[in-house]
């Protein structure tokens, strides 16, 4: 399973912070670090192991558990607020 950005879904940059509008519901949604982060490696279709991966290499001295457990959280925000979707 990949996850991907879903359409519809624009967004702002204000100084170092990323916020994102959602068209359909008008919805506007701030993303810290973890999340700013992973919406931008979602610009193309990434499977799970690729992502962490890719934080584990820019996190280096955090505990790999921990990069984990937060990686999953954002995943989870992200999708239960509908900004991103799961694609084969």
């Amino acid at each position: 399973m990949r996850y991907k950005r879903r359409t519809g879904v624009s967004e702002t940059a204000i100084d170092d912070e990323l916020f994102l509008a959602d068209s359909s519901s008008g919805e506007l949604f701030h993303l810290d670090r973890t999340a700013t982060g992973l919406w931008t490696l979602l610009a193309e279709p990434s499977a799970f192991e690729t992502i962490l991966g890719t934080f584990r290499a820019a996190f280096p001295d955090i505990p790999a558990d921990r990069v984990e457990r937060d990686l999953r959280q954002a995943l989870a925000m992200l999708m239960a607020r509908g900004l991103i979707v799961t694609v084969p």
